[in-house]
């Protein structure tokens, strides 16, 4: 199985702290009063990162279903596609997308239904030609797979500005990586 790791930065911080350290403190200089003790002053471990979590999208090798409705027609040019503003002026906007997303997450295989706790995301990436509104090119994702899943988007979109890569090899190697599963 194909296994993403989160690898930029750290994905949560766990900090131990101790107690039970007293001490004399606020002594005055006149000898007939008594010291007075501090509350139990709380001692920082060394900062442990917690592990990145493992998002396990399937097995690479198996063919992906098509997605009809994924890519934009007709497609935008690539000059378009890299110039500044493309994504912003063209993704669809909340009331759109969170609607759909609240329907796939009561309707699909989630075990968490809140769909707040999604990100709505498009399988081709508005980036790389997607279509930005079509429910069948959107999906919910939780924020730790849309973090992997944006890396990527955004390495071919710069494979397809520098002309390294066709935008069709890109969208191909997207629907690839994270298409659906054939259903059996």
């Amino acid at each position: 199985m194909l296994r993403h790791w989160m690898s930029a930065g750290l994905v949560g911080l766990g900090l131990l702290v101790a107690g039970g350290c007293s001490g004399a403190a606020g002594v005055s200089a006149a000898s007939d009063i008594a010291p007075t003790t501090t509350a139990p002053a709380a001692v920082a471990a060394p900062v442990v990162p917690l592990p990145p979590p493992i998002i396990d999208v399937a097995d690479p090798s198996a063919a992906r279903a098509p997605v009809t409705g994924a890519v934009a027609v007709p497609a935008p040019p690539t000059a378009e596609l890299c110039s500044g503003g493309y994504v912003k002026k063209n993704t669809a906007p909340a009331s759109i997308t969170d609607a759909v997303k609240a329907s796939q997450v009561a309707r699909g295989p989630y075990t968490d239904k809140d769909p707040s706790h999604y990100v709505e995301d498009e399988l081709i990436p508005v980036e790389l030609g997607g279509a930005p509104a079509d429910p069948r090119n959107l999906w919910p994702q939780t924020p730790d797979m849309a973090a992997v899943k944006d890396r990527e988007e955004n390495h071919l979109r710069a494979e397809v500005c520098h002309g390294d890569v066709s935008l069709s090899v890109a969208q191909t190697e997207m629907l690839q990586d994270w298409g659906p599963l054939p259903k059996s």
